[in-house]
């Protein structure tokens, strides 16, 4: 991906950044930083070109004159957010540059559906997941960043949307939920792609199409960031297990 290719991207802001930003605004309403404060509580997202402007801001942050504007732009949060989110695109960028093998996906071709010689459910009570490989219409994968909190799996590291299916659900409907429940996006495009048994878990993965527009994510406690991906750029995130195989076998590869 191109440099040039960034500056249409999006991210949503943490929800901490914006509750520290709206603290600030209540009490000083006024001055220098109040109109990017309420832009950018409005949005609730930023675009890559104002991550680059508020990087130059904090690259020369004055704490004598400046001290009421770098609160008001989130301070120490945003500032971290800003540079994490910066580093990371432009990492991706300039790795994918150097991948010379063919990792390009069609979404539009047809999957193969394939099963686990070693699935079968009759044998004892199985763990259930539904998995979701999202795609957008510009054949970017939607991702999520996970939380850092306690006890949560896999802090940090980003995932595909899925989680279990429960008592008296089919793997299609717990998968519908599993989007609705972690980023708000309603889609029904979806197609069940494949099962695999790992460790005791089945896994039923399904690639769905998402049509609307790539900022209406809206992330639930588990989640503090997304990004929608291309297949190159995702191979040097730093993902949860098997993400990558998953994505892979969900589509065929053409030359």
């Amino acid at each position: 991906m191109a440099n040039s290719e960034l500056y249409n991207k999006t991210y949503r802001i943490p929800s901490e950044v914006l509750k520290r930003i709206n603290n600030v605004l209540v009490s000083n309403p006024h001055g220098d930083g109040v109109k990017r404060a309420k832009n950018i509580l409005r949005s609730g997202s930023i675009t890559y070109q104002n991550l680059k402007r508020l990087k130059n801001f904090y690259d020369y942050y004055n704490p004598e004159t400046d001290k009421l504007q770098y609160e008001l732009s989130g301070g120490d949060l945003m500032k971290s957010f800003v540079e994490r989110t910066l580093n990371a695109d432009r990492d991706a960028v300039e790795r994918g540059d150097e991948i010379k093998r063919d990792t390009s996906v069609d979404v539009n071709l047809g999957v193969d559906a394939q099963q686990s010689p070693r699935l079968n459910e009759g044998e004892g009570k199985i763990k259930k997941n539904a998995t979701a490989v999202i795609v957008g219409n510009d054949n970017r994968f939607l991702l999520l960043k996970r939380s850092s909190f306690a006890d949560q799996w896999m802090p940090n590291k980003w995932s595909l949307v899925g989680g279990s299916v429960e008592k008296g659900e089919n793997p299609e409907k717990a998968c519908k939920r599993e989007i609705l429940e972690e980023c708000g996006l309603d889609i029904t495009d979806m197609v069940d792609t494949f099962t695999i048994e790992r460790d005791g878990i089945v896994e039923y993965v399904f690639a769905c199409r998402y049509k609307g527009d790539p900022v209406d994510v809206e992330l639930n406690e588990e989640h503090d960031g997304y990004g929608w991906f291309s297949l190159p750029e995702i191979t040097y995130l730093d993902t949860v297990p098997h993400l990558v195989e998953y994505l892979t076998l969900v589509f065929k590869k053409y030359d």
